[in-house]
C-alpha cells in the first residue's frame, strides 16, 4: 500500500511538472524580452562544449538545446530530462544515466544543480559519461549581497546558507518534486568540496565565473509582463557586462566549470 500511494504522489508530480514546463514553454514563446536575457548564459554554455559530442541534463523545456542546435549545428547535442517530454531525446534521471562511460566531450546544463537531492550522484555520473580532458559546465543561481534577499524572500525556492550541499532535500526522501529547489545549493556545492572530495567524483575543483543579470530583474522572468522593453535588452546587457568589475556583490548567476581528471 505505501509502495502504491508513493508511485501516485511521483504520477501526480511528473504531471505537474510537465505542465509546469509547457506553461514555462509558452510564456517564452509569448515573451522575445525573456530569450533576449538568457542569449548570454547560453552563450557561455556554448563557448564551453568540446569537439562534438556534447551531453545537456536537466534540459526542462528545451530553450537551451534548441538554441544550440541553431547556433551550433555541429555539435551532437543529447538532451535529457528526468521528466519525458517530446522535445528532448531522452528521458533520464541525473544519477543514472543511461549512457556508456567516456561517451561525451562535454556535460552542460542550465538552472540543474539546485534542484538535485543527490549532487554527488550527478557529479560522480557526470564524470563516469565524459572523456578525458572533458569537462560540465552549469549556468546556476549564485548568491551575492545583491542576490541574497531576493532568492531568499522574492523567490518560490527560497534560499538556505546552511543547507547542506550533499544532502540537501533530506525532508523529501523519495518524493522530491523535480521543480523543488533552493537558490543557494550550488553556491555551497562549489564552496564546499576539496580538492580530495571533488577527485573522488572524477573532477578538479570547480571554476567560477559571476554573471549579473540585471536584464533579468526587470523581465519579471516566467511571469505575465515585463519592466523591460524588448528594445533595450541589447542595453540591458551591456550593463551587465560593463557592471563585471563589481559582480562579487551584484551577481545572480554564475557559470561554474568542473574539469573531468
Amino acid at each position: 500500500m505505501a509502495h502504491g500511494a508513493a508511485r501516485g504522489r511521483r504520477e501526480r508530480g511528473a504531471a505537474l511538472s510537465r505542465a509546469r514546463l509547457e506553461d514555462h514553454r509558452r510564456i517564452w514563446s509569448a515573451k522575445p524580452v525573456l530569450q533576449g536575457v538568457y542569449e548570454p548564459w547560453f552563450d557561455a554554455l556554448l563557448a564551453q562544449a568540446g569537439a562534438r559530442d556534447v551531453l545537456e541534463i536537466g534540459a526542462g523545456p528545451g530553450f537551451l538545446s534548441a538554441h544550440a542546435r541553431r547556433r551550433r549545428p555541429d555539435l551532437r547535442w543529447i538532451a535529457t530530462d528526468i521528466i519525458a517530454a517530446p522535445w528532448n531525446d531522452v528521458a533520464a534521471d541525473a544519477g543514472r544515466l543511461p549512457f556508456s562511460g567516456a561517451s561525451f566531450d562535454t556535460v552542460v546544463c542550465l538552472d540543474l544543480v539546485h534542484h538535485l537531492a543527490r549532487p554527488r550522484d550527478f557529479f560522480a555520473e557526470a564524470a563516469r559519461v565524459l572523456r578525458p580532458g572533458g569537462r560540465i559546465a552549469a549556468v546556476e543561481p549564485w548568491v551575492s549581497p545583491m542576490s541574497f534577499p531576493i532568492y531568499r524572500w522574492l523567490h518560490e525556492e527560497g534560499c538556505d546558507l546552511g543547507i547542506d550541499p550533499w544532502d540537501p532535500f533530506p525532508a523529501s526522501a523519495g518524493a522530491k518534486e523535480a521543480f523543488e529547489g533552493n537558490g543557494a545549493l550550488t553556491w555551497r556545492v562549489a564552496r564546499s568540496g576539496d580538492a580530495r572530495q571533488w577527485a573522488g567524483m572524477g573532477l578538479r575543483p570547480p571554476s567560477v565565473h559571476r554573471l549579473n543579470a540585471f536584464g533579468y530583474l526587470l523581465t519579471l522572468g516566467f511571469r505575465p509582463g515585463s519592466l523591460l522593453p524588448r528594445s533595450l535588452v541589447p542595453l540591458a546587457r551591456r550593463i551587465d557586462d560593463l557592471t563585471r568589475p563589481i559582480a562579487a556583490l551584484t551577481a545572480m548567476r554564475a557559470l561554474i566549470v568542473w574539469d573531468r581528471l
